[in-house]
């Protein structure tokens, strides 16, 4: 047997306690929708709107992955990725930060409470600095490693968690209205 994990993110509550943790896999696809609320809702409403200048921002995302069972298995050197294509249109980007804010299976300290336009770098206490998650795609050399709180830096148990992956999507005024393309980012794992 192996291991197995599920995609969650957490929302609403305060900073430091999220009021919802929701695993993706109930809600799609598509899985995850990044708009101008802070819920698990995927539907038409609240849209980001293209802005005449500067940058509008979605509410940003708190990403983990959660043990479902470890099967007598370590899991550690967590990542993820994407295919490295843009496809969602000329001025429209996915931004994922380059820290990795505590969550674990005793703590979310990391979490900050999403709102409307605000930029991760400035207003995450967490965030630091930010990039294109289309710079990241498959292999050890390529993908974006994720920090683990948990004991000795390993998941060996259920309800263990990677530490927050922060995303959000920025969109300026050269962006066409309109659905954009679904796009998939990938987690891996070693497992032994």
């Amino acid at each position: 047997m192996v291991a197995t994990f599920s995609v969650y993110f957490d929302w609403g509550g305060t900073d430091g306690t999220p009021g919802t943790s929701t695993d993706i896999d109930a809600l799609g696809p598509p899985t995850l929708r990044f708009k101008n609320a802070d819920d698990a809702t995927i539907d038409e409403n609240d849209k980001l709107v293209i802005p005449g200048a500067g940058t509008k921002y979605s509410f940003w995302k708190h990403i983990y992955l959660k043990c479902d069972d470890a099967d007598s298995h370590t899991m550690n050197n967590f990542a993820i990725y994407s295919d490295g294509s843009n496809s969602l249109g000329t001025g429209i980007d996915v931004k994922v930060g380059l820290q990795f804010p505590t969550k674990n299976s005793g703590s979310s300290a990391g979490y900050e409470v999403a709102a409307a336009d605000e930029d991760l770098v400035t207003d995450h206490s967490g965030i630091s600095s930010v990039a294109t998650i289309f710079n990241y795609t498959s292999g050890e050399a390529t993908d974006l490693d994720i920090t683990c709180s948990e004991t000795s830096n390993v998941i060996d148990a259920a309800n263990e968690t990677t530490d927050y992956v922060l995303m959000q999507m920025e969109v300026i005024n050269t962006a066409s209205p309109g659905d954009l393309t679904n796009e998939t980012g990938t987690f891996s794992y070693d497992e032994a």
